[in-house]
């Protein structure tokens, strides 16, 4: 009776593994898909798989030592997340941006960002007031295109 269950156990797996290949492979998921050619694409690409357009890994220095990209901390949509660990602020443009000062996750209002202050918070963990970032939040090394493809695509995030 033991080894029945064995066997339906290892089936299920090997199907629920099989399924998992087949959604993978069938571009399903956004990072198995390949990046458009707008500024805006490409950024949606770093932003959604932290690699860079030939599938590389975007190096980072801080952060959880783990593969990761903006969307697995901030949400696919960049309005934030809470998790166990922590809570994510929304990094939609207009937020960021937002004239009062960024909404917070605690609900109070910080400083306003500018352009360049969002790749300063992006590349060095700085934030709007000079202050430094949670330890959580990656600083990744991005060439100047991908910081500018990168900014695009927060900018069409609602």
């Amino acid at each position: 009776m033991r080894a029945n269950g064995l066997l339906f156990t290892a089936l299920a797996l090997m199907i629920l593994g099989i399924l998992g290949l087949v959604v993978i492979g069938s571009g399903v998921l956004p990072a198995t898909q390949r990046p458009g050619n707008t500024p805006a694409a490409r950024g949606e690409w770093i932003f959604r798989t932290g690699t860079d357009l030939q599938g590389g890994a975007i190096p980072y220095t801080g952060g959880m030592m783990m593969r990761q990209s903006c969307a697995d901390c901030h949400g696919i949509d960049g309005q934030g997340l809470v998790t166990p660990m922590f809570v994510s602020p929304n990094i939609t443009y207009r937020n960021l941006t937002n004239p009062e000062g960024m909404l917070e996750p605690d609900g109070s209002h910080g400083h306003t960002y500018t352009d360049a202050l969002i790749n300063r918070a992006i590349t060095e963990g700085i934030d709007a007031e000079g202050k430094p970032l949670n330890w959580i939040m990656p600083r990744w090394d991005l060439t100047d295109q991908e910081l500018d493809d990168l900014l695009a695509y927060l900018k069409t995030l609602r």
